[in-house]
């Protein structure tokens, strides 16, 4: 019987300690936008659509985008998973937009922004800017 308890106790301890904790929502400006270019680098576009700001253009936009990422090689899409990512530069225009000037350690030669806008009470990105 102890050997029993023993077996399931031993379970439940690896079960548990293997369970991976579900990331707090990013709120800051600087965590979205993080949150935003490792849900693309991994190719999760349902997680990034999330931070989208939701109107048309951006709509279209987004998913031009992804159809395009979709058309990359299995080899550089593994390239973007395993990249770094690197804030550079975050500017503040006013209280509600931000601009981040970031890398990914796959194409650090290739400086990208994304800019940011403060709706509804959160952080979302605008791709209009991002893209033109």
């Amino acid at each position: 019987m102890i050997k029993f308890i023993s077996f399931f106790t031993l379970v439940f301890l690896l079960v548990n300690c293997n369970t991976k904790t579900t990331p707090t929502n990013p709120t800051t400006d600087a965590d979205v936008a993080t949150t935003f270019i490792r849900n693309v680098l991994d190719d999760n576009f349902v997680g990034a659509e999330q931070f989208l700001l939701k109107n048309e253009e951006n709509l279209q936009l987004f998913e031009r985008f992804k159809q395009s990422y979709e058309n990359k090689s299995k080899e550089e899409l593994k390239r973007y998973k395993t990249a770094d990512i690197t804030i550079n530069e975050i500017k503040a225009i006013g209280d509600s937009i931000r601009l981040i000037d970031y890398a990914n350690s796959y194409k650090k030669e290739t400086k990208q922004k994304l800019k940011l806008v403060w709706q509804q009470g959160k952080w979302l990105v605008d791709l209009k800017y991002t893209i033109e």
